[in-house]
Parts: structure tokens; sequence; C-alpha cells
């Protein structure tokens, strides 16, 4: 019979190697399949072994602190059933993300943008989190530690095909974008990219797709 100081021991590693994957976060959910109770929650927070982020999400105090916890926190909101994440940020959070990889939660709006399957469903939206519906590719997709995110071309499609920023600030963004070569005149050639953000495109940066 397995004694319970070795069960323990693999049920604390188990979710350690859960955690590692998400920046240190977990929901409810993962922590009650890995073999832990749904009484024994209050204690590892008092025990000071998980710190509650939100209602059912924990992390490891274990792990470092993360400058966007709000990001790996709502990634886990979007997770289906089966535990994966549907939602992808993307719009001005993705660009954001790759124009100032570096700010905190303080230096950036309060909204956050997510793209989601149309099947995605809930009882309610958090209040700072907007989401847009839409299929995407796998190829349209960049992972961070934590969390998903449109990758710098599909973000400036987006954005371009939803023309709700001010051309000149969605313009210098993607200066700032192209000077990080994170994309390159050739990726936008061969991209099959929808005429409302081509002509976006051509207007902001002077590109003439062939």
């Amino acid at each position: 019979m397995q004694s319970p100081k070795r069960s323990n021991n693999e049920v604390n590693r188990r979710l350690h190697s859960v955690a590692a994957g998400q920046a240190g976060f977990f929901t409810a959910q993962q922590a009650k399949k890995i073999g832990f109770s749904e009484s024994s929650h209050t204690y590892h927070v008092r025990a000071g072994h998980w710190t509650r982020e939100a209602r059912g999400t924990y992390r490891l105090t274990s792990f470092p602190a993360v400058l966007r916890p709000e990001l790996v926190r709502w990634h886990l909101w979007s997770m289906d059933r089966m535990g994966r994440a549907q939602g992808v940020y993307s719009h001005s959070t993705a660009l954001g993300l790759y124009v100032t990889p570096e700010a905190t939660t303080a230096d950036v709006p309060a909204t956050l943008e997510m793209t989601v399957p149309k099947g995605f469903r809930r009882s309610a939206t958090p209040e700072g989190l907007t989401l847009h519906y839409g299929e995407l590719r796998e190829s349209d997709i960049a992972a961070r530690k934590g969390y998903r995110l449109t990758t710098p071309l599909r973000t400036i499609l987006d954005l371009a095909a939803a023309d709700t920023m001010p051309r000149e600030e969605l313009s210098k963004a993607l200066m700032g974008i192209l000077e990080r070569g994170l994309i390159t005149p050739k990726q936008v050639e061969g991209a099959r990219i929808p005429e409302v953000a081509q002509m976006q495109l051509e207007a902001l940066l002077g590109w003439k797709k062939g």
C-alpha cells in the first residue's frame, strides 16, 4: 500500500509539472484532477503553499510573480471542459505585448482583447475583457509562458481589418514591430490578406501587394 507521504509527494510533483507550463498558475479543476480534494484548497492557501489569484485560480508560491498575471489568469479562464485554453490574446493587447513587452499591469490599458472560437460560450465575460469571435489557425498563434497571443502578422491584419485604432497611432505601433524585425514585407506578400486589411496596410505602410 502506498504511504500517505509518498502519495502527497506525487500529487505535489504533478501539480508543479502542470503549473510550470502556466507561469506557476493552475485552476481548481486541475488541482482536483491531479488529486487535491476541494476541501484542501483553503488549507494550502492558509499554509502559504498557494496564492489565490482569482476565483478558481491559484499560483504556487514557489514560482516567482509575473509582470502580467492577468494574462495567465484569463488564459486559464478560457479553458474548456477538457482543460484546453480557447482564448488567444489579439488586436491591441497582442500589439502591446510585442511593442512594449516589458510593461507591467499598471502601464497598460485596463481592457484586454482576446479572440475565441465562434462556438465559445460563457455565462458572463469578466469586466475588462473584450472577446472577438473567430477561427485562428495554429500558424496564427504564438506561445508565451502561461498564455498565447496572435502572431505579429496576424495582429496587424486583425487591427487593419477592424479599423478601430487611429491611423497615426496604428502606423507608429506597426513601425515599431517592423523595427524589431518581427515581420517583413516578404511575409505580407505571401499572406492571404482580406481586401479591407490589405487596403489599410497599403495606406499605413506603403506596401503594395503584387
